[in-house]
């Protein structure tokens, strides 16, 4: 199997990861909060884009082996791997603390309810998706 995928894909995949994450959970909750959009539409909507989500998932994370580089122990990477997966985990991190502040702060704003088990869910994919995320979009060779 080849996986080499050339930069311009693998970003390409994870804007398409990432908008459908945000389609699914959308979906999801404008079918619980039954806003007067049918339910077929918005179980469609949810169906389509978490199969888009796991293709995508499986295109870059998987194909290319990003995943595996992100979530391998240090043991047994090589000096050049620890400090690309060290930085990618770094700049993750803060996209993440502040991505959690702003869905916090726009549930209390807009007044939403608690958190619900796919907004938890999410954002603990959010959370292990980010380093890889990176690797996939800035490095050049895989």
């Amino acid at each position: 199997m080849e996986n080499n995928i050339s930069l311009s894909q693998r970003r390409i995949g994870v804007i398409i990861n990432y908008i459908s994450l945000i389609l699914a959970v959308m979906a999801f909750e404008f079918i619980k909060s039954k806003t007067g959009l049918p339910a077929w539409l918005g179980f469609s909507l949810m169906g389509i884009s978490l199969m888009a989500l796991i293709l995508s998932f499986a295109y870059v994370y998987g194909k290319t082996r990003i995943w595996h580089l992100a979530h391998k122990k240090s043991d047994h990477l090589d000096e050049r791997e620890i400090q690309v997966v060290m930085n990618s985990i770094r700049i993750s991190y803060s996209i993440f603390t502040i991505a959690v502040i702003v869905v916090v702060y726009l549930f209390a704003i807009l007044g939403l309810g608690p958190f619900d088990v796919v907004i938890a869910a999410t954002l603990l994919y959010l959370a292990h998706i980010l380093p890889t995320s990176i690797l996939a979009w800035t490095e050049k060779e895989i």
